[in-house]
């Protein structure tokens, strides 16, 4: 029950976050193939969304499994995503929310400005960036898992290496 509620919201933020990516899609320079945002992170995620998470695992191919396991083998704490398969996440439709929001510069707590680390790689809102200051209005709401999941019971908030070593794939 939870999870088709979660679902739900989930096809509700993603057209949010659609309208947000093409009001700032002059700043945004992600492409098929970019996967520098997969390559080195914590990627926290609530209970909830490994749930989900886990049921785009179980519905892979068992080739692409195998390459999710060989990669969780090799998984360090603020590595490499181990669904990033061939550049691609192999469980994109079931992604956490940082996954979803990654890429945007929006006010989180305090009225901070969270931009995507990859602004340092000349890549999104690189062009309106500079010394920790951007010059345009970012999106206004906090697109941070808590703030986004406010109202679900969502669990405990860890990062994915801490979730995957207490589970088995």
């Amino acid at each position: 029950m939870m999870i088709q509620k979660y679902k739900d919201f989930l096809k509700e933020l993603d057209s949010k976050l659609l309208n947000y990516f093409n009001q700032h899609k002059s700043h945004i320079h992600c492409k098929i193939g970019c996967s520098s945002c997969c390559e080195t992170g914590d990627y926290p995620l609530s209970q909830l969304e490994l749930e989900y998470l886990m049921q785009g695992y179980i519905n892979l191919e068992n080739k692409v499994k195998i390459k999710v396991q060989e990669n969780i083998k090799k998984m360090e704490k603020g590595g490499r995503c181990p669904f990033l398969v061939d550049k691609k996440c192999s469980v994109y439709l079931y992604r956490p929310i940082i996954c979803r929001a990654h890429g945007l510069a929006y006010l989180c707590k305090d009225n901070k400005v969270k931009v995507p680390y990859c602004v340092n790689d000349n890549k999104n809102y690189s062009d309106v960036y500079e010394k920790g200051e951007i010059r345009i209005n970012p999106v206004t709401e906090n697109l941070d898992t808590p703030n986004v999941l406010k109202d679900f019971d969502y669990g405990e908030i860890r990062n994915l290496f801490d979730w995957i070593k207490t589970k088995t794939l």
